[in-house]
């Protein structure tokens, strides 16, 4: 009975421990996730091995939904047509006057 609760105890904890492994990485973008797996993997085995493991781990992590995908080129996109659609209105507003 003792071993039986013990192994429920570890099991809980490896539960728990990746719980908030899941959690550190949700929500955050792709280019974060591989600087923070550099970060912590190239000094250890090499940083050319560690930016293979990160594109592996990031690959995995985008087909599971856990991390957001890059962003910024429809931002940059969106915000470029908002700017047109501005400085046009601007232009006919001027122009009518």
């Amino acid at each position: 009975m003792v071993k039986f609760l013990i192994f429920v105890g570890i099991l809980y904890a490896a539960g728990r421990l990746l719980n908030q492994q899941k959690q550190k990485f949700s929500g955050i973008t792709e280019s974060e996730v591989r600087a923070k797996i550099e970060t912590k993997l190239g000094p250890k085995m090499g940083e050319d091995k560690a930016a293979e493991l990160a594109e592996q781990i990031v690959s995995k992590l985008r087909d599971k939904g856990v991390i957001k995908a890059e962003e910024t080129h429809d931002i940059v996109d969106a915000s470029e047509g908002a700017v047109e659609d501005v400085v046009e209105d601007a232009l006919d507003a001027v122009t009518k006057d």
